[in-house]
């Protein structure tokens, strides 16, 4: 991880600074007073990259505003932090909010080259986007602080630490928790390995037990054997006599549809017998030939009976006929006299009423003789016409006495006449049948040869009918006889079935036998495979553990590492003082443990790191850390080849300064970019490169000259 810009907005002493960017720089100072913010600017990268800084609280890192009398604190801060790593650019930028509804946001991205821009690798939450860095930078605060960043009035925090701390620290900067991951994997195949021979040692012994069991099966499968073979005589001889009582059952239900049949047979034949007795009974008097001749005489002789009372009849309906048309001749000249007459007697009225010399009605002279004349004339024609009309009148009552008379009379012939057409009809059907006396006579014969036929076939049916009931007595007095029911024969079956299943499975555990002989052979095998993965995965867990591989190369890297610090510290100390590290210690048991004690000496001999001077702890701690910083900036796959060092040279003489200056100097090659912090004006010349910073109203700024 090689720093390329930070940019704070209120964070800390800052409010909105601005970039600094770090790219062209191997060697900086980070100069200004003291509270000006200098080493802010390292708690924004810690903060940027793991949300943790010197400050516990994220919202004590807030900018603290104090323009014109008013003082508080902004609402939110921002840090982006831009890094190069593996070749690609990345930029981190974490956000603070403040408040009720206060909040944190963070986000990851890399640069596209072929783009131009910016594309987000931030994930649905921060935690996991904040594993994604720390897998990236393979580093985390803790290891950060304790090897690239002498944190101002923390030098000592290596030193300080247990040894198992510091050998914690080692192990984070070797990255040897892969070989924790490597150790927890083996040990859940270890795990699995173990439930796996639980499984088949738990599985042998169902075996072994089973084949203690062999001659106890064996035994039992001859016992079910001969009671199954019991249960199933027994069986067969009962489903014998069920299957012949079933024929009988049978036999039964067939005898008593033969006596249905017999008697449906029965009572059509004696229906036929009825039906053709009432037909015979109808026939015989058709075929009595003397018996119809003489009812046809019979007939006829009242038929000539009727003879005269029809003609006197039709004499009476002619007499009828006649006095009606006559009665309406009457009837027509009465109708019309009436209107015949008025006029006549308007003539008499008007002549009688005139004493005009000429006729009113015809207009001639009259005389008044000749007008008496024409009067008595036409009164006498009126009176005519009177006595006219009263003897047509009495004539017409005259035949209506007669007419009424004459509907009498003839009413009582036509009665008399009535019977003719009856008589008609019977004589034409005695006709007919006398005709057919022969046929009759036929007909006749064959009812008799059918009835005599039918008799006969009744007589063999019911004959047949006793016979059928007489066997259904016999089967019903088997089936009586016999005490084997169905549920005997079902029981028995479900008794045939439980043992035959007995069989199967005595058969069963025998048969298994063989196959658990074949099973014990494959699971010891297996067993044996088994064991000898769970040794090789117990020497793995040994190897991976930390006083395996990991301890092997930290005794590796201890060397180095102590070598380092005292090329170091010979330096500063102008070979007065050396460092010892020791990774195993002898404890009071005489028992030896893994250990990571730092042991100190000078010309005075080996003595507690609490007992040296401010300036010289200083300086020890310095070469420890540098060494760790050049350890993890080798470290494959890390890439930090960055250095910062926050103060510390207060505690140094002039010569001790010197010293330091040149110290950082010769290991510029080990990094990319070392950052020395300090507020001490005569070390701002001694590096190239001078960051600037100062506090202003409006919040620290920072400059490069």
């Amino acid at each position: 991880m090689i720093p390329i810009e930070i940019e704070p907005q209120n964070f800390l002493a800052y409010r909105n600074p601005g970039p600094l960017r770090f790219e062209g720089i191997q060697i900086a100072c980070l100069a200004g007073p003291n509270g000006a913010g200098k080493s802010s600017l390292l708690d924004a990268i810690t903060w940027a990259l793991w949300g943790k800084a010197r400050s516990n609280s994220p919202d004590e890192l807030i900018h603290q505003i104090h323009d014109a009398g008013i003082s508080g604190s902004s609402q939110d801060m921002r840090v982006s932090f831009t890094f190069r790593q593996g070749g690609q650019t990345y930029r981190v930028i974490r956000q603070r909010k403040t408040g009720k509804r206060g909040s944190s946001v963070l986000e990851f991205q890399i640069y596209n080259d072929s783009k131009s821009a910016w594309q987000p690798l931030s994930e649905a939450t921060m935690r996991v986007t904040q594993k994604k860095i720390d897998e990236l930078i393979r580093l985390d605060y803790e290891t950060f602080i304790n090897s690239a960043l002498l944190v101002q009035g923390r030098a000592d925090e290596f030193t300080m630490k247990t040894p198992a701390q510091r050998k914690q620290v080692l192990s984070n900067i070797l990255a040897l928790s892969r070989w924790d991951g490597y150790e927890e994997r083996t040990k859940e195949k270890i795990r699995q390995v173990r439930g796996e021979l639980q499984r088949l040692d738990g599985r042998i012994e169902e075996i072994d037990r089973e084949l203690a069991l062999e001659e106890t099966y064996h035994n039992e499968l001859e016992i079910v054997e001969q009671r199954a073979k019991e249960i199933g005589k027994n069986l067969e001889e009962a489903e014998k006599v069920w299957s012949n009582l079933q024929g009988t059952r049978a036999e039964l239900v067939s005898l008593q549809r033969g006596i249905d049949d017999a008697t449906r047979r029965i009572t059509s034949l004696e229906r036929e017998i009825e039906e053709a007795e009432q037909e015979r009974k109808l026939l015989t008097p058709r075929s009595n030939r003397e018996g119809i001749q003489a009812s046809l005489d019979q007939v006829q002789k009242s038929l000539r009976v009727l003879e005269p009372s029809e003609k006197e009849l039709e004499g009476v309906k002619k007499r009828i006929a006649e006095i009606a048309e006559k009665t309406a001749h009457l009837k027509g000249i009465n109708a019309a006299l009436g209107p015949e007459t008025e006029p006549l007697k308007v003539r008499v009225e008007v002549l009688g009423d005139s004493h005009d010399p000429s006729c009113p009605t015809c207009g001639q002279p009259l005389t008044e003789e000749h007008r008496k004349e024409v009067i008595e004339e036409l009164q006498k024609e009126i009176d005519q016409r009177r006595v006219s009309y009263r003897e047509n009148r009495d004539q017409i009552d005259d035949l209506d006495v007669e007419i009424k008379q004459l509907m009498e009379e003839e009413k009582d012939l036509q009665k008399a006449c009535s019977a003719r057409p009856e008589l008609e009809k019977e004589q034409t059907e005695l006709v007919v049948m006398l005709s057919h006396v022969e046929e009759v006579e036929k007909q006749l014969g064959g009812l008799a040869k059918r009835i005599d036929r039918w008799g006969t076939e009744v007589d063999e049916e019911q004959m047949s009918r006793s016979k059928l009931e007489h066997e259904v007595e016999l089967a019903e007095s088997r089936l009586q006889a016999s005490t084997l029911t169905q549920s005997d024969v079902d029981a028995l079956r479900a008794e045939k079935r439980l043992a035959d299943e007995r069989v199967g499975g005595a058969r069963q555990k025998v048969n298994a036998l063989q196959s658990y002989k074949e099973q014990r052979g494959i699971l010891s095998q297996e067993r044996d495979e088994q064991s000898r993965e769970l040794g090789a995965f117990e020497d793995l867990r040994e190897a991976f553990g930390k006083g395996g591989v990991p301890a092997m190369i930290i005794e590796t890297v201890v060397p180095e590492l102590e070598r380092s610090a005292n090329d170091l510290l010979h330096r500063l100390t102008d070979g007065r003082m050396n460092i010892r590290i020791e990774t195993q210690r002898e404890i009071k048991s005489g028992e030896v443990r893994e250990a990571l004690d730092i042991i100190i000496a000078d010309e005075l001999g080996s003595r507690p790191y609490e007992l040296y001077s401010g300036g010289e702890a200083f300086r020890i701690n310095f070469a420890i850390r540098i060494a760790l910083s050049k350890l993890l900036a080798r470290r494959a796959g890390s890439e930090l080849r960055s250095l910062f060092i926050d103060e510390g040279f207060g505690t140094q003489d002039a010569r001790g300064r010197e010293h330091l200056v040149a110290a950082i100097n010769t290991i510029q090659d080990d990094f990319d970019l070392i950052i020395v912090i300090t507020h001490i004006d005569e070390l701002k010349d001694a590096f190239p490169t001078r960051i600037e910073v100062e506090k202003t109203p409006s919040g620290s700024q920072y400059r490069l000259t």
